[in-house]
């Protein structure tokens, strides 16, 4: 039973929600305790210009939806590290306030020569500098779950998933490995302190979370979300999660992966107002309550049960919204 939801309002800091959804996404914020969400890197996707997108999500939501944008990685030619940072410069005075890296980088995105670019690229620089300098947070999805770079077979725990999504798979020697993937990350993030990074995906790593606490210790300019990753977290020790919240209760913020209009990335748990309203009430008790063996938001990511982890009260006031509030503009 949720007992705690109403109290402590969230804001979902990672949505991927399509213009034409925005009348939708307002029902979804009001019946699911949402004060404010944070929408991804979507427009420049799908080729809607950012004004155009952004007077779509204001008309309906106002002030209660922030939106980061992502570069143009098919244009990479020298000097496209700069030609992003002043594009970043353009979009924030525009009223984008971050920015937002899709996986591909360090696994598709290539260079007009052909190679592959690296997350750690000093070519990128230009436009990690930029968002320090401007004062707003880079939000990175480095690599995947590990099982998605594993073989591809029926052993593999993300199964489901990777049938849903082959183009997810990335355990073939094209690719480089999720460990060397996250190196090339801290290398950006240890090279740019002034700039603050928001690993997604409990820093895609949430297999290991005494990885995940070593990167927050090293890194003071590193946060977290736990997008996406609850079935992750929540196998393992109740008791080594809740050490983990707790010791991290400032760097770690509260986001879903909700999907909208998006038929690339759309799942069964974002169909309707009722599969929504599962997918959220799932999320509060994770962490809301001490229940054991219970359903995770995400059952195509696996066919196992997680274990609730009842975070304070303090604490879930952060990861909901304080933290949020504290790194991203406009919240």
């Amino acid at each position: 039973m949720i007992t705690t939801a109403h109290q402590h309002p969230a804001i979902d800091m990672h949505t991927h929600v399509h213009p034409d959804m925005a009348a939708t996404l307002a029902e979804i914020m009001d019946a699911n305790h949402l004060s404010r969400v944070v929408n991804l890197g979507i427009l420049e996707a799908l080729g809607i210009p950012l004004e155009d997108g952004m007077r779509a999500f204001r008309n309906s939501l106002g002030d209660r939806v922030v939106y980061l944008s992502t570069p143009d990685f098919s244009q990479t030619a020298p000097g496209f590290g700069q030609r992003m940072a002043q594009d970043l410069e353009r979009k924030v005075e525009a009223g984008a306030r971050g920015l937002k890296i899709f996986k591909e980088l360090g696994l598709r995105h290539r260079d007009i020569a052909g190679q592959l670019i690296p997350v750690n690229d000093p070519r990128l620089d230009p436009l990690w500098a930029k968002a320090g300098e401007l004062a707003v947070p880079v939000l990175m999805h480095i690599a995947d779950p590990v099982a998605f770079f594993q073989p591809l077979t029926e052993d593999n725990e993300r199964w489901d998933e990777l049938q849903a999504h082959r183009d997810w798979h990335f355990g073939t020697p094209e690719f480089p490995d999720h460990d060397a993937l996250l190196a090339q990350r801290n290398h950006a993030i240890e090279r740019h302190p002034g700039t603050i990074f928001i690993g997604a995906h409990l820093g895609n790593y949430p297999e290991d979370l005494d990885y995940v606490d070593a990167c927050l210790d090293r890194y003071p300019n590193f946060f977290v979300d736990t997008t996406a990753r609850i079935g992750e977290i929540g196998r393992h020790s109740i008791e080594m999660v809740r050490a983990f919240f707790l010791k991290h209760q400032d760097r770690v913020l509260f986001g879903t992966d909700l999907t909208l209009g998006w038929e690339a990335f759309d799942e069964p748990e974002h169909d309707n107002m009722e599969t929504v309203k599962l997918f959220y009430d799932r999320h509060w008790r994770f962490f809301e309550t001490r229940q054991q063996q219970i359903d995770h938001p995400y059952p195509i990511q696996g066919r196992w049960k997680v274990d609730a982890i009842g975070l304070p009260g303090e604490v879930l006031n952060k990861l909901y919204s304080a933290n949020a509030q504290r790194l991203i503009p406009g919240l």
